[in-house]
């Protein structure tokens, strides 16, 4: 559940981290676009026009194009506010503190039920040992000391 999370927490910051990108890409191609394929005009008849752009867009073209970027900015900027909004808060951090606090309590408790089915394990072993030199009449022989072999080379130590 925590690896969830986490996992949730670093997914909206990835996607963050790529819209931000997204928008700076937008942005940087908006004004490359804007200074390159701009018509200068001339503000005032005693100014004359020194500059001309070769590859300038049409008005209509040029407008058109202007409204789509401005589109596209207003549009990636709500998508990050959006996933700015989805992130954790401030105060989230005290509940998520108190949930790896659970988390290492549980974990303490199936350690310790773990060391105490494997005490148990061993000594089943060391009794069906017992029990088959009883069996086979050969003379008890204390393996509490010795790993075990199991198939498929799981030892118990």
């Amino acid at each position: 559940m925590l690896h969830e999370e986490l996992s949730t927490d670093m997914d909206r910051i990835t996607q963050l981290q790529d819209a931000i990108l997204d928008l700076l890409t937008i942005t940087s191609t908006s004004i490359e676009y804007i200074t390159k394929r701009t018509q200068f005009e001339q503000t005032s008849i005693s100014i004359p026009t020194t500059l001309s752009t070769p590859n300038a867009a049409n008005r209509v073209e040029y407008k058109a194009a202007i409204e789509t970027f401005v589109a596209d900015i207003v549009r990636r900027s709500k998508d990050i506010q959006h996933l700015i909004d989805g992130l954790p808060k401030p105060g989230d951090s005290s509940e998520r503190a108190k949930r790896l606090i659970e988390l290492q309590d549980e974990i303490k408790i199936a350690n310790e039920e773990y060391k105490q089915v494997l005490k148990q394990s061993k000594e089943l072993v060391n009794e069906l040992q017992l029990a088959l030199d009883h069996t086979l009449g050969e003379s008890p022989k204390d393996i509490s000391n010795q790993p075990a072999n199991y198939p498929a080379g799981n030892t118990i130590s």
